[in-house]
């Protein structure tokens, strides 16, 4: 998509007319920037339309190391765009989609050739967006992650529910709707992202505890989770604290079935230690870098175990909230070093 935004903090109803600023993003995109920045193999699918901008975007993710070789170009439809006004204090950020009529809304489930797209590949990502998007995104959604389980390729469903889009079944609300294809996916998938908020109200899963501490209550999610989907093997959840627009605490924990363990990051001698992000400086694009990192980490495991990915993903999510834009531009080497006690941000000589 395109990312259209005011300068600074402004909101879009004082800045246009006026200048605003231009970028790309979208969830899947997101996430494969992040893979491609940290030295990993990634193959991105969408369809997007002829033309001059949609040029300059794949133009734009090649630069970065992604593999745009099973972009489709259509004929038809346009290229979604969004809008987001960046919140401060006790202002959200807001968001405004215009994603119907986008190519990807459009296009025919069968013109994806799924089984030579996913032929070498290890994992599939799907986001919750794209089903979200229109009827017709959902069924290529659903071809893709059925294509991958025959083929053996390991699904990542990452919930990322978005209460405006959902629209394309007028006979039921975003929840319902959601509520409805969500699950046929996690069904589906080896290891599924998401919050407690969106298992709650959407899914219809929550823990079993009151209690408030952070990593109990996503343990006893997670507990939760595997009740209703079996097939699943790991389980991320996003672990937010929102204290303001501008001041938000963050971790994950990262549950592994075989050995019913659950890994809370970031971590430390005395337990779970959240990251405290007292001056967010974009917060958009946080969980797909987190996605990204994740995915990383499990194609890795030679040189990961589970406690390592979560700590590398959590470390992740939290720089991509000091990055302008959707992508999250920081390298394995700044993870690291995040990892390793740099975290002051002072200047690096």
């Amino acid at each position: 998509m395109i990312r259209f935004s005011p300068p600074g903090l402004n909101r879009l109803i004082q800045s246009l007319p006026g200048p605003i600023e231009a970028s790309y993003g979208g969830a899947e995109a997101n996430a494969a920037v992040q893979i491609a920045m940290l030295g990993g193999d990634v193959n991105f699918v969408t369809a997007l339309p002829r033309g001059a901008v949609a040029d300059s975007c794949l133009n734009y993710l090649k630069g970065l190391g992604v593999n745009i070789d099973s972009v489709i170009r259509s004929n038809v439809g346009s290229m979604g765009s969004y809008y987001l006004e960046t919140g401060a204090n006790q202002r959200p950020s807001v968001v405004e989609y215009h994603r119907n009529g986008s190519a990807v809304s459009l296009l025919p489930s069968n013109s994806y050739d799924w089984n030579k797209i996913l032929a070498s590949a290890e994992w599939l990502l799907i986001s919750g967006v794209t089903p979200a998007i229109s009827e017709t995104a959902a069924k290529a959604t659903s071809n893709a992650i059925d294509t991958a389980k025959v083929l053996g390729v390991k699904v990542c469903f990452d919930l990322n529910y978005r209460m405006k889009l959902w629209r394309w079944d007028p006979a039921h609300t975003s929840i319902q709707l959601a509520g409805r294809i969500m699950p046929e996916c996690i069904r589906k998938s080896d290891l599924v992202i998401g919050n407690e908020q969106v298992f709650t109200s959407v899914l219809g899963i929550s823990p079993k505890t009151k209690s408030r501490d952070l990593t109990k209550r996503s343990a006893a999610l997670a507990a939760e989770i595997i009740k209703s989907f079996p097939n699943l093997s790991f389980i991320a959840l996003n672990m937010r604290e929102i204290l303001s627009a501008t001041h938000n605490r963050f971790g994950v924990i990262f549950y592994d079935k075989a050995k019913d363990i659950c890994y809370a990051a970031p971590s430390s001698k005395g337990g779970y230690n959240p990251y405290d992000i007292g001056n967010i400086v974009d917060r958009v694009g946080g969980g797909d870098a987190l996605a990204g990192a994740l995915l990383y980490g499990m194609c890795n495991l030679d040189t990961f175990d589970y406690k390592d990915v979560a700590e590398f993903a959590a470390a992740a999510a939290c720089l991509s909230h000091s990055i302008v834009g959707d992508f999250n531009f920081v390298n394995k080497q700044e993870i690291e070093n995040l990892l390793t006690g740099n975290s002051l941000g002072g200047v690096v000589r």
